[in-house]
């Protein structure tokens, strides 16, 4: 939050909107607690302020409705404490331009008195620049004891003008200051101090009468005015001009310090973004508080697309006033598609160079020590904002550093630089969904979203709130005028093609994702393609290992690597999810790298994993019947529980547990490709499900083999007959009578219609409601019929 007060008060929120301060007496309490930041203030000394000796009986609940009101207003009730000795208004530093100022003004005279005559001047210009009128508070009546404090800050400002003065006149800068003496001497003609600086800048310009003329005005108007004499300084001037005195002489060109630069390098703020106030209020917070403490660096990490560096330059752009000797910007390309990330010493030597060290050039030193510790010397003392963006690792980041505490670090990543010592970190997350159509609306037009909201809607969820990909997939619609919401969404919608899709001029969410997999290892860039076989479902660390065939240890440690390099979210226990593009970049590389073969095998040993986390391997492996025939025992890996370990008695798991491992295999069965081993899989686990005693987990896994079923054509096959015989066992384990029949009915038509069996067996069955299982009662129009 910014509050103002050299000149009309005035206070923004941290998203850069003003704030209405309601009523005078309101505005001026906010006035006197801005004036006294920091300091209690007793209850009877603001009544005075805001009514001085006319207090009416309500003043002191009136006090507390303002109070309140401000509270309000401000967002912050903490803003404004009440204590023992009265109201205290708390605020950040940098938050306040009365704090900046006096401290720029205090730099200044301090570099003034030190010789260093360009960063005097520079801190004088800074402090006399925020100024937004001629008056403290300008516009409102202040009661008299506030009167006195706006006083002393405006002659502060005078001070700080006369101390610019007298730096520009030392760099020799005496033509360039002339203007701006005459009109202040006009303005305060008693002001012998610019009477002074008057004749020495008309003096160096060759105006040596014009100079002693100043003198004679002077002495005339203070002896008219006042009845005395020029003082000591304006006689001393006068006196050297009349003997033409060396000391006055105009610094050479030689010796003439160089003139302060501050860079700007920041590069332009994105006009339309959009959101995350929380993360931009928190970031603001932590860079207002340079310079009160250690060294402050904030790293911004995310994944790619996240839009970290929108993000970074936007909050830099905010605080920027806040960092009077500059701004400086280096993209270090740590995951720029087709460019190599920079070396330490190439930006120590490109920072050095824009803080206008003369020495950076072509014999500057190329050690990474050396220039570190030559960027830290001139960095001592100076109020420099350093964004980093993009950047690889901290070993990249590390030599960069300052060591000042005035100066404030930025740094963006894909992954968290936890090594750095000292670091506040800020992790990304998508775009919330109201958020991501704001966005949409600000690149392609307001009136465009609101035509066709529900495309709107769709296309920022196919973008899975990733602001690259709404990005991009607005460049698409304004490109093309022509091409609808509608028609962009639908285009979106088909998975094999969404990445395609998503990509304009040089920008392209498929490169974007492939540099961070291009930076793993084998094992790393194995376990990220197996993954999305789950189709970014919710995995635990068990189905993952079973996955990838490696123990559970081995597997976390895989799973963490891809959360720490953003490729992964993790979740709370041990749980991790893909998001929807990366899931759809994976499952590309998944079909390029990986044989079908490995693929059905990952899926078997997912499919095992999940009937020992549930519990059902054990009922399942002792019933000799015909299933374990037809189906086998699944393909095991290397790790994880035997089917042996589990006996027929042996129960199943809490029922959340059974339901996410239910969610994570028809995922893997459902991405498979193949709708057929899908079907069969899916109508397996449906019965090993009804077998351990889940028919409601039964049902929904048999409705899902029917739609496999469906998929694969296979509807009106003996496959899909057993399924719906199997989905009515589980209605009737349910007690839901009228479905299971409705099921049954259905395979008995079925199993009519391929002719095995005939009208007195489809009744047979369409009746059974019993223990017999389909096998016992169609074995005897099976063996007639040769099956």
């Amino acid at each position: 939050m910014d509050f103002k007060i050299l000149g009309p008060i005035e206070v923004r929120a941290a998203n850069g909107r003003p704030i209405a301060l309601g009523r005078r007496k309101q505005r001026v309490l906010l006035a006197a607690l801005l004036l006294n930041a920091g300091k209690a203030i007793p209850t009877q000394r603001m009544l005075d302020w805001l009514w001085e000796e006319q207090a009416p009986p309500t003043a002191e609940s009136n006090l507390y409705t303002y109070i309140s009101a401000l509270r309000r207003v401000l967002g912050a009730p903490s803003r404004i404490e009440a204590g023992s000795n009265g109201y205290v208004l708390r605020v950040a530093p940098g938050e306040i331009d009365v704090k900046l100022f006096e401290e720029l003004a205090a730099q200044g005279r301090r570099m003034l008195s030190e010789g260093r005559n360009d960063v005097a001047l520079e801190r004088c210009t800074r402090a006399v620049g925020l100024w937004r009128a001629e008056a403290v508070l300008e516009g409102l009546s202040l009661p008299e004891p506030l009167r006195g404090e706006a006083a002393r800050l405006e002659r502060l400002r005078a001070t700080v003008v006369d101390t610019s003065l007298e730096a520009r006149l030392a760099l020799g800068q005496h033509g360039e200051v002339l203007p701006d003496l005459e009109a202040l001497t006009r303005r305060d003609p008693l002001n012998e101090r610019l009477r002074a600086q008057f004749m020495l800048a008309l003096y160096r310009s060759g105006r040596r009468a014009d100079a002693l003329a100043v003198y004679q005005g002077a002495r005339e108007m203070l002896a008219a005015e006042l009845g005395v004499d020029p003082g000591p300084e304006l006689i001393r001037v006068h006196q050297q001009i009349l003997v033409d005195d060396p000391a006055l002489a105009a610094p050479s060109p030689s010796i003439t310090v160089r003139r302060f630069f501050a860079p700007a390098e920041l590069p332009v703020d994105s006009a339309a973004f959009t959101g995350r106030a929380a993360e931009v209020s928190r970031l603001r917070t932590a860079l207002a508080s340079a310079g009160s403490g250690p060294i402050v660096i904030s790293a911004v990490a995310g994944a790619a697309g996240i839009g970290k560096s929108a993000f970074a330059v936007h909050v830099a752009h905010q605080v920027a006033d806040r960092f009077p000797d500059g701004q400086l910007y280096v993209n270090l390309h740590g995951s720029t598609p087709n460019v190599k990330p920079l070396k330490p010493a190439e930006v120590l030597a490109r920072l050095l160079r824009s803080l206008g060290d003369d020495a950076a050039g072509p014999a500057a030193p190329t050690e990474v020590d050396e220039l570190a510790a030559r960027f830290r010397s001139l960095t001592d003392g100076k109020r420099l904002l350093l964004l980093f963006d993009n950047a690889r690792d901290a070993a990249q980041v590390r030599p960069l550093l300052p060591a000042s505490p005035t100066c404030c670090v930025l740094i963006t990543a894909r992954r968290m630089l936890t090594s750095l010592d000292a670091v506040a970190h800020l992790r990304l997350d998508v775009m919330a969904e109201d958020e991501a159509i704001t966005l949409l609306g600000r690149l392609v037009g307001d009136e465009r979203v609101a035509a066709d909201p529900r495309a709107a809607r769709a296309i920022v969820r196919l973008c899975g709130g990733l602001p690259l990909a709404i990005r991009i997939a607005a460049a698409r619609l304004v490109a093309r005028s022509g091409l609808s919401l509608r028609a962009l969404a639908d285009r979106l919608a088909v998975e094999d093609h969404r990445l395609s899709e998503l990509q304009a001029d040089d920008r392209a969410v498929r490169a974007c994702f492939m540099m961070s997999y291009r930076g793993l290892e084998a094992e790393h860039s194995r376990m990220f393609r197996l993954l999305s076989l789950l189709g970014g479902s919710d995995i635990s660390v068990a189905v993952a290992a079973a996955l990838a065939d490696r123990s559970e240890e081995q597997t976390a440690d895989l799973l963490d690597h891809l959360a720490d390099v953003q490729l992964l979210e993790a979740g709370d226990a041990d749980r991790y999810r893909m998001h929807d593009l990366l899931c759809l970049f994976a499952r590309e590389r998944t079909r390029q790298e990986e044989t079908e073969e490995e693929q059905t095998k990952a899926v078997r040993r997912v499919l095992h994993s999940y009937l020992v986390i549930t519990g059902g391997i054990g009922n399942v492996y002792n019933l000799r019947t015909r299933r374990n025939a037809k189906f086998g025992r699944p393909v095991l890996g290397r790790f994880g529980p035997s089917p042996d370990d589990f006996t027929a008695d042996h129960h199943t798991g809490p029922l959340d547990e059974a339901a996410r491992s239910h969610a994570e295999t028809t995922a893997v069965l459902r991405g498979v490709g193949n709708p057929v081993k899908a079907a069969l899989d899916l109508g397996y686990l449906a019965e090993m499900h009804r077998l351990a005693g889940r028919p409601d987990m039964a049902t929904l896994c048999y409705h899902e083999a029917l739609e496999a079923d469906l998929a694969s054509g296979a509807v009106g096959t003996y496959r899909t007959a057993e399924h719906w015989w199997g989905l009515g066992r589980a209605y009737q384990d349910l007690g839901d009578d009228a479905r299971a029949r409705e099921c049954r009915h259905t395979s008995a038509t079925i199993f009519q219609a391929l002719h095995l069996i005939n009208g007195d067996e489809r009744r047979a069955i369409e009746t059974s409601a019993g223990s017999d299982t389909l096998e016992t009662i169609l074995r005897y129009t099976r063996h007639g019929r040769g099956i």
